[in-house]
């Protein structure tokens, strides 16, 4: 009796450990596939069509419009942005450096209403739809610790703006039977983590409802991405770009290497290779064993401290 159940312990072990072990030579052959021998889609055809980037001015948003000049020729943009300083400030550099035909719209997402934002856009011969804009909560607690009407604003910026956005251009793309539509998500969004809440929750949705849309309009030329990186060094993580190491912490600019060469390929990705090995390596163990140490070492520790820092240096 004992050797029997002593048998079937030990294969049940092996059996769990080859899964894990599987499953990561699966993901690490797939983004080595993805990155480095799959041919990029072409976007030639594009060229001459509208990119509609939010949250251009910096960060993802902003590095992901420099690639998109410097290895794919795109030089059409229609950009939207809350702060009209740094918006003029992109839009001189992007003429400057690149050529670039460019429209503008001055909306903040977290204030102004998402039914004003341009008509126009629903006319718009648009090419790609870049939904970057987005906010992170500002402070590490549970949910009642947050400020009064944070998470709302939060699910506002990140989710609602995103489906709006997505309720005026999809229709002419589907019309044209050609687009590619970028979300960009969080990794934070793929299991539920305390002491952030809304914010995975408003990510969460953005993976989910990308999906559901790739199914949706999977039998036309409309492709949609939802892309999912864990830790690049912006504001929203509150990271300087001067602290990316490459390794854990990605700069705008090598995530948007990646991120632009995988487009319109992949309906769901990190978007970086750095990342997808990061991916790769946590699937060797369970979700419940990391969530023990990354709750209380990472984000309650290590996380919280560099939040209260970022703060405080705001203030001086």
């Amino acid at each position: 009796m004992f050797d029997c159940l002593w048998s079937i312990s030990y294969h049940l072990v092996i059996s769990y450990f080859t899964f894990r072990l599987l499953k990561f030579l699966y993901i690490v052959a797939y983004s080595v596939y993805g990155h480095f021998v799959a041919t990029p889609v072409d976007l030639t055809s594009y060229k001459d069509k509208w990119t509609v980037v939010t949250g251009c001015t910096d960060g993802i948003g902003r590095a992901y419009i420099e690639e998109l000049c410097q290895t794919r020729g795109i030089r059409k943009y229609y950009l939207i942005a809350r702060n009209p300083k740094k918006l003029e400030n992109t839009v001189n550099e992007l003429k400057e450096s690149y050529g670039c035909e460019i429209k503008t719209a001055i909306f903040d997402f977290e204030k102004d209403d998402l039914d004003k934002l341009p008509a126009e856009l629903k006319t718009l011969d648009v090419g790609i739809l870049i939904n970057c804009a987005g906010i992170g909560p500002a402070e590490v607690g549970n949910f009642l610790e947050l400020p009064a009407g944070s998470p709302t604003q939060i699910m506002k910026v990140n989710l609602m703006s995103n489906l709006r956005m997505t309720e005026l251009i999809l229709p002419g793309m589907l019309k044209r039977d050609q687009g590619i539509i970028v979300n960009i998500a969080s990794m934070t969004g793929w299991r539920p983590l305390p002491y952030m809440s809304t914010y995975p929750a408003s990510k969460a949705a953005i993976s989910f409802y990308s999906d559901t849309l790739a199914d949706e309009f999977g039998h036309t030329n409309v492709k949609i991405q939802c892309l999912i990186p864990l830790l690049v060094a912006t504001k929203i993580a509150f990271y300087e770009k001067e602290e990316a190491n490459d390794i854990w912490v990605i700069d705008p600019q090598t995530y948007a290497r990646y991120a632009v060469n995988i487009i319109g390929r992949f309906r769901l990705s990190t978007g970086c290779f750095f990342h997808d090995m990061q991916i790769a390596f946590g699937t060797l163990i369970s979700f419940w064993m990391f969530k023990q140490l990354f709750v209380p070492f990472v984000m309650l520790g290590v996380h919280k401290k560099r939040v209260n820092s970022y703060n405080a240096k705001k203030t001086e």
